[in-house]
């Protein structure tokens, strides 16, 4: 039996994906692990070159189709439900593997005592994380200065960083449904599992993974952001209070700068009422929620009050892609 799986949540990024399979293949990883590609897109060009669910990839990874979007968060938790190994990785598919990624990653799993729950790796676009052991994560943002809040926060969300212990996951599931609009809901059952059964995250330095980037159709920032304030700060049930805690202080971190982009990005994306809510409802939630996004608000009111509701082109290219709902 293997001992890892290697989950690859897609949604039409045919070449993205054709890429991250080579790699794996060029890492031997198919050997160490079972690979498997969840497609979001049941009427994309990938699901029509297959007629079965277990329908197998030239490079040797099945496929599977989900029956619609189930969003991106849904296709992680699929992972947990479909998984029949001990331990899963799920990578983005425009994510590539490190050469030494094989070495690491059998090493590693051979050598995790029974009490890890999960591993938390590094990444080289936030980086500069601290190896610890903990059992919450109030444990480890009390190891941060504040001033790495902000990419703390970056780095904990990306999904290819982690190494999960299925079985104490899938046994708290339900947690990252419940929490599921935070958009970060896929951490909450190993915090859960770790708060109710004594388990440890591992945080380390390896980065056995090399993220990419795409300009296209990407990750919509501001709804995303906005979603997980909300959620976190009235939502109840999938966190407990000391895990919340820790995630509140590093999402209102006091980077002004960064405060002001996510004000900025919150009017690019919903300036002109299209998502059928304005800009400034979610201006005044927010700053009622947090002071750092009160004063950019006040920071960045000249920009705001421009008339049509638009940001200069100029800003709107540096602030990049506003994002789509359907990479949600």
């Amino acid at each position: 039996m293997k001992q890892l799986t290697i989950w690859i949540p897609t949604f039409r990024r045919l070449s993205q994906l054709e890429g991250l399979l080579n790699n794996i293949s060029q890492c031997g990883l198919a050997a160490f692990a079972d690979i498997i590609v969840s497609d979001n897109d049941p009427d994309g060009p990938l699901s029509m070159l297959f007629t079965s669910f277990d329908a197998s990839l030239n490079t040797g990874a099945d496929y599977r189709c989900n029956a619609a979007n189930l969003s991106a968060g849904v296709n992680f938790l699929r992972a947990f439900e479909h998984c029949r190994t001990p331990w899963l990785m799920i990578i983005g598919d425009d994510d590539r593997f490190d050469p030494a990624a094989f070495c690491q990653l059998c090493d590693l799993i051979n050598e995790l005592p029974a009490s890890t729950f999960a591993v938390k790796f590094d990444s080289s676009l936030f980086g500069c994380q601290e190896p610890c052991s903990v059992n919450g994560l109030l444990d480890y943002v009390d190891l941060l200065k504040r001033s790495q809040y902000a990419d703390a926060f970056n780095n904990l969300c990306l999904i290819s960083n982690w190494l999960f212990r299925c079985e104490p996951y899938l046994a708290q599931l339900s947690s990252a449904y419940l929490g599921y609009s935070s958009k970060c809901s896929h951490l909450f059952p190993i915090l859960r599992a770790c708060a109710l059964q004594g388990g440890q995250i591992e945080f380390l330095s390896l980065q056995p993974v090399i993220h990419g980037k795409t300009d296209d159709s990407s990750w919509p920032k501001a709804a995303t952001w906005y979603e997980m304030v909300m959620t976190l700060t009235t939502f109840s049930g999938f966190v407990n209070r000391s895990d919340r805690q820790a995630f509140l202080r590093l999402l209102f971190h006091s980077d002004w700068r960064r405060n002001i982009a996510k004000c900025l990005r919150v009017h690019q994306f919903y300036g002109n009422g299209s998502q059928g809510i304005h800009a400034w409802q979610i201006h005044g939630q927010l700053a009622l929620l947090s002071p750092g996004y009160c004063l950019a608000i006040l920071l960045a009111l000249p920009i705001l009050l421009l008339p049509g509701g638009r940001l200069p082109g100029r800003l709107a290219n540096q602030l990049g892609d506003p994002g789509c709902v359907e990479r949600w």
